[in-house]
């Protein structure tokens, strides 16, 4: 986009860190580019962490591209929602925070989401690029939209916890599976695990076998780039019985 070319920067223990930014940035570094909680890891940055970040950012005179799509998927210890480098003091004017709808109101494919900019005439820029990726929303969504903040808030805090609940059952089932190890430990947010599974052969090879002869549904790491190689990309977006069955299934498919 605008000529930019982006730069994969090794994350540690499942999160990208300050001292990593630093080190992948030069003088031409426009921006970095933040996603907590995490896809696919669903590892959330933590306050200190992103303080750190938001000095580097200070320091290099980096736009930070906050993607906060899952931060209302949320299980960690830090608040009801996740740590947002917006929040830190003097992050508003050198940092663009991304939302949507999608995940918190289980609006996926209706594609409605916010931007939160320095300044209007930031937004008005934004608002160009966008128009050429779509026109408009429609008016349904932007209704829908309305009642979902209007409303209570009683059906996302019912989906946390149901996310909750299935994140154990996957991280513990993961977990009695020798050879498998989570980067990053137990997932934060979202509804993602993302097991190394680097022992037991090429991820994109595990990925066929399981879909074929075991009817496990998962995605090969390695199309999240090159850190990802070696690994397994799983959503907990279904029932609590299909998550205890699915991990039963990938204990037995890789015994």
């Amino acid at each position: 986009l605008a000529g930019g070319l982006a730069k994969e920067v090794p994350c540690k223990a499942g999160v990208l860190t300050a001292e990593a930014i630093a080190a992948a940035s030069t003088c031409r570094t426009k921006a970095v580019v933040l996603s907590s909680p995490a896809n696919p890891l669903g590892t959330t940055t933590s306050t200190a962490e992103l303080i750190k970040i938001a000095a580097v950012a200070r320091e290099k005179d980096l736009l930070v591209m906050s993607d906060e799509t899952y931060s209302r998927l949320y299980f960690g210890d830090e608040g009801e929602v996740a740590p947002s480098i917006l929040a830190l003091p003097g992050m508003q004017e050198r940092c663009v925070a991304f939302g949507t709808f999608s995940k918190t109101y289980a609006m996926d494919g209706w594609r409605l989401g916010w931007a939160v900019t320095p300044t209007a005439a930031d937004a008005v820029q934004l608002a160009k690029a966008r128009y050429y990726i779509s026109a408009c929303s429609p008016t349904f969504t932007q209704h829908a939209a309305v009642t979902a903040l209007a409303d209570s808030q009683d059906c996302v805090t019912e989906m946390v916890e149901a996310y909750r609940a299935r994140r154990d059952v996957i991280v513990e089932g993961l977990a009695s599976i020798d050879g498998i190890s989570l980067p990053g430990g137990r997932p934060t947010g979202a509804f993602y695990a993302f097991p190394d599974v680097s022992k037991f052969g090429k991820s994109s090879d595990i990925a066929k076998v399981l879909l074929e002869e075991h009817g496990i549904a998962i995605v090969d790491g390695a199309v999240f780039g090159e850190e990802g190689d070696g690994h397994i990309h799983i959503a907990y977006s279904c029932s609590l019985e299909d998550c205890q069955r699915g991990v039963e299934r990938l204990g037995k498919a890789l015994a």
